[in-house]
């Protein structure tokens, strides 16, 4: 479902991506971990075309964004990814001025040029799927973040995208918020959406995924499952990480 090869991205001088090689087959769900700066934000930055590329390719449902393409037709490509993909933010980038319905409706009547009633029909249906079935009149400022955060997946879920993407989605949130976003994302897993996750909650990837991928100074480390990631790490980069976080 996504293949990346020789991805390379450099801002200026500064190169955050080095030849990065990775593959996540259908239904796969895959936690990207490693330290602040390791480059797993500016990973799903590419795929999803927010960046682009200074070397390699990436490859999204058959889709495939060479670096050295000509640029027209490397954002021509993008645009067909980002229709295949959602993405879900550490921020959650409503629309304050529209209703929790009115944001879940909006890509399916502006992008997909569905009727308003049938785009309000599914955004109840995705609402429900969220628990927030009782929040569609609602508007963003009055919801906690955690339930502003599962509108944000809702949105994303209106497109029927073949993957999602989640860029450390919990990380803005109180501690006690965080469980009701992460039960949406297992809901998700075991529907067997192919996920590729960002994220800081070590319970989620042990008990979610069936893949870590340890990233450091803009490198894959470590690929392992989630028993022999925790358990038996090969790297001592990778065996720093754990003692370090794991320390308090």
């Amino acid at each position: 479902m996504i293949t990346t090869t020789g991805l390379t991205k450099r801002f200026q001088q500064n190169e955050v991506l080095t030849n990065i090689d990775l593959h996540v087959d259908a239904k796969d769900i895959v936690v990207l971990l490693g330290p602040s700066g390791s480059g797993k934000s500016t990973l799903l930055r590419c795929l999803n075309g927010l960046e682009e590329l200074t070397g390699g390719q990436i490859e999204v449902n058959g889709i495939v964004v060479n670096s050295a393409d000509p640029l027209r037709v490397q954002r021509a490509r993008v645009l067909e990814i980002r229709r295949q993909t959602g993405m879900v933010f550490q921020q959650f980038n409503l629309y304050p001025h529209k209703t929790v319905l009115g944001n879940v409706m909006e890509g399916l009547v502006t992008v997909k040029k569905i009727k308003r009633d049938e785009a309000a029909e599914r955004g109840r249906i995705l609402l429900d799927r969220v628990g927030l079935s009782d929040k569609q009149d609602a508007y963003p400022s009055r919801l906690s973040g955690g339930q502003q955060q599962r509108v944000a997946i809702a949105r994303a879920l209106a497109m029927e995208p073949e993957v999602m993407l989640f860029d450390e989605p919990t990380s803005a949130l109180d501690p006690e918020l965080v469980g009701e976003v992460l039960s949406v994302m297992k809901e998700l897993a075991e529907e067997g959406m192919t996920m590729l996750v960002v994220t800081h909650e070590l319970k989620f990837a042990r008990n979610v995924a069936n893949k870590i991928v340890f990233m450091a100074d803009g490198s894959i480390v470590e690929e392992a499952s989630p028993q022999a990631f925790f358990e038996q790490p090969k790297q001592e980069r990778t065996r720093r990480f754990l003692q370090q976080i794991t320390e308090f």
